[in-house]
């Protein structure tokens, strides 16, 4: 069965062949009084469009068809220029019409080339540029025509300029379009000598025949080239956008016809020529120099209303940018408030389903916030990743009434992408005040501080609600985070941070197996600083590696010089997630246990559970490492965290520690005491040992000895003491009650 291509390029020939025989007919009927040559040329070329399509398989030139159509028309013109070169169509000259209207097939073909060669909003049309140089090339021809004794006067001088200004609108084409497109060079070639020559011909053919037979053959050697380099599909697109082509432009469709412009002037000057359709030509020649000039200018303005936009927007959701709040603050003229929006949930969407599907919920948030905020008189901007900031109307206090559904719009977002529904995204937010009046640049910032500040206070104490406004103690707040960081870093340089030791005791013995380390630091300064403050901050501000490893030694250190492992007494040590994570943390273990010739046995390193989250993270293959070095590994804080216990089996884990909030629910109503008696019973089924913390009755000591629960932690036994006191707990025998209360 015929395709429809197949069937399309054959009607095609059928209707080629439909033209070509009459023009057959009157080629030989003529051939005595027409141009051999020329009817030779048009023929032959007539032959070439009939076969063209029939001998072109399919895919291998899908743009022939236009082609084919233009070279018909070119071949029926010259047959036609060839039959009749004395007659006449009106007063015009028929040859120079027939030419001519040979010539409009490969103007199409040029004006659909400029068209597609280019997408739109680049720069500006190629038509402008070929506009100025086809006027300029027609100017230059006619005055070397005339110059030449070919240009003629009458209405034989009007057929040649029409013929001109078509020949070099043709001609200008493939001169810019070789410009533009580098796989256009060899094609443009031959589109540009298939107009040269054409016109050529006709000028030429009443006074130099053997000229125009030249030509005549020229125009159907550049036709072939034209037919056998053109692209595959027929046009080039979505060309142009580099700056280099630009400026490659410019030269040609400026400078070349500048030039050569003031070179036809000087030889005016110096051979004088009165020639009205000179100045006619070169008068249009002005006007359309005068037409590139604004639609260049106007591609100038576009382009920096362009870059003023991507300047001030963010490309992902279309919202105004970090620049565009900047000059916002600059001069408020009313109270208004800014909030700093981070969005968390986020790398969770991204990293299961790609970074396409996090975009898209990031637009999706962009869009609700930007729908709600304007309803409320306000302005959306995105400020980083994942953090929006929200310009709005009225005082803090009236803002934050709003924010909860601003938080549903956010949460909202997921729901609006497939696939993403099973995601949640919240936010948590930053508020400041901005106050009226103009300010200098460098204050117009302090808003953004202040928000950004109270956003660190809501991720630190989110409490309830997901805010905090900017206040006084928010900026004490900080100011203290901003000294315990600065003091921090020099007491971790220079060695100030102390260990103190909590004995671990057997239940059923009383005997101090084992002492947790524990980071104390008193600052000349500050005082005494709790370990939640300054390990928050150190984990904040990239500390917290060589904190932990300076505590590691220093534990290691005293306890090796107090005899704790001579006595056979284990020592642990809490280990941070970003240790974990720390390029050579296993090495930097093994080194601290070959320096004191400890076995690897005696100490245990405490972890909490959130570290076990991913199977394959960086941190669980450096736990398997440190416990085939022989380490103990414990999970701190049990029974509080994520409580996956699938992790027991997959994991080296020796030791399970249960959280003081669950100790203190042993005596309670509740089911404190099931859980734990569940968790120790697992935990004595696979072999770990339990270290139950924050034991501080005789009560709940006797309960966990009633569940078989190994060791216990906390202040019924002793606080952390300093390194001078290890020898009395190694030598300390705790009473142990016999009795549990039920």
């Amino acid at each position: 069965m015929t395709s429809p291509r197949h069937a399309w390029r054959a009607a095609l020939s059928a209707v080629v062949l439909a033209v070509s025989v009459p023009l057959v007919a009157t080629a030989v009927a003529r051939w005595d009084e027409g141009r051999p040559v020329t009817l030779a040329a048009g023929l032959g070329w007539l032959v070439v469009c009939v076969l063209l399509p029939l001998v072109v398989r399919k895919g291998s030139r899908p743009g022939v068809t236009r082609f084919t159509t233009a070279a018909t028309v070119w071949g029926a013109g010259t047959v036609l220029a060839g039959a009749f070169p004395a007659a006449t169509a009106g007063p015009l000259p028929f040859p120079l019409l027939a030419h001519a209207a040979s010539l409009t097939g490969l103007a199409a073909v040029s004006a659909l080339q400029l068209r597609s060669a280019r997408v739109a909003g680049d720069d500006q049309p190629l038509a402008v540029e070929v506009a100025l140089f086809g006027t300029v090339t027609a100017a230059l021809s006619w005055d070397a025509l005339a110059r030449t004794g070919h240009g003629g006067d009458g209405w034989w001088a009007l057929g040649v300029c029409l013929l001109l200004v078509v020949a070099a609108f043709v001609a200008a084409s493939a001169v810019v379009l070789a410009v533009e497109h580098a796989s256009l060079r060899l094609a443009c070639a031959g589109l540009g000598l298939g107009a040269a020559a054409t016109a050529l011909t006709a000028v030429t053919a009443p006074t130099s025949p053997h000229t125009a037979d030249v030509a005549v053959v020229a125009a159907v050697v550049g036709g072939l080239v034209l037919l056998t380099f053109q692209p595959r599909g027929g046009h080039v697109r979505h060309g142009g956008t580099a700056v280099t082509h630009a400026t490659r432009r410019l030269r040609v469709a400026v400078v070349v016809p500048g030039v050569a412009v003031l070179a036809d002037i000087a030889l005016d000057i110096a051979s004088p020529r009165a020639d009205g359709v000179l100045s006619a030509f070169f008068g249009a020649a002005i006007v359309a120099a005068a037409l590139r000039q604004a639609a260049t200018a106007r591609a100038i303005d576009r382009t920096r209303r362009t870059l003023s936009f991507q300047a001030r927007h963010d490309h992902l959701t279309g919202l105004r940018n970090r620049t565009a709040l900047a000059d916002a603050l600059l001069a408020p003229d009313r109270v208004q408030s800014l909030v700093i929006l981070e969005l968390s949930g986020l790398d969770d969407v991204t990293d299961v389903l790609g970074v396409g599907v996090g975009e898209d919920v990031l637009r999706a948030a962009a869009a609700n916030l930007r729908q709600h905020v304007t309803g409320l008189g306000g302005t959306t901007y995105r400020v980083r990743h994942d953090e929006f900031a929200l310009l709005l109307p009225g005082s803090p206090e009236e803002t934050v009434r709003h924010l909860p559904h601003v938080f549903d719009a956010v949460a909202a977002a997921p729901l609006q992408v497939p696939g993403a529904g099973r995601f949640p995204v919240a936010a948590v937010a930053g508020v400041a005040r901005v106050e009226p009046g103009a300010r200098a640049a460098a204050d117009a910032t302090l808003p953004l501080v202040h928000a950004d500040l109270a956003l660190r206070d809501a991720r630190t104490h989110p409490g309830m609600l997901g805010w905090s406004v900017y206040s006084g103690t928010v900026a004490a707040q900080h100011a203290r985070r901003l000294l315990v960081r600065e003091r921090l870093t020099a007491a971790v340089a220079e060695g100030c941070i102390d260990v103190h030791f909590q004995p671990i005791v057997d239940f059923a013995t009383g005997r101090v197996v084992k002492f947790e380390a524990l980071a104390r630091w008193d600052d000349r300064e500050l005082g005494r600083v709790s370990p939640v403050e300054f390990v928050t901050v150190a984990e904040e501000s990239n500390l917290v590696v060589a904190l932990g490893e300076h505590v590691l030694r220093r534990a290691v250190g005293t306890a090796h010089a107090a005899g704790v492992f001579d006595a056979g007494a284990r020592l642990a040590v809490n280990v941070s997630v970003v240790q974990l994570q720390s390029p050579g943390f296993a090495d930097v273990v093994r080194e601290i246990l070959t320096d004191y010739r400890i076995p690897a046995h005696l100490l245990t390193l405490e972890l909490t559970e959130s570290v076990f989250l991913d199977p394959d993270s960086p941190a669980e293959r450096v736990v398997t490492d440190l416990a085939r070095l022989g380490c103990q590994i414990a999970i701190d804080d049990f029974g509080t965290g994520y409580s996956a216990f699938g992790y027991l089996d997959r994991l080296p884990v020796h030791v399970l520690k249960i959280d003081r909030s669950l100790t203190q629910s042993l005596t309670g109503e509740g089911n404190g005491r099931s859980v734990v008696t569940a968790v120790v019973d697992l935990a004595n089924r696979l072999g770990l040992t339990v270290v139950v913390e924050g034991v501080e009755t005789e009560q709940e000591a006797a309960i966990c000895r009633s569940m078989r629960a190994g060791l216990g932690q906390g202040w019924l036994y002793s606080a952390a003491v300093t390194s001078d006191r290890i020898v009395d707990e190694l030598d300390r025998e705790y009473p142990v009650s016999p009795e549990a209360v039920r």
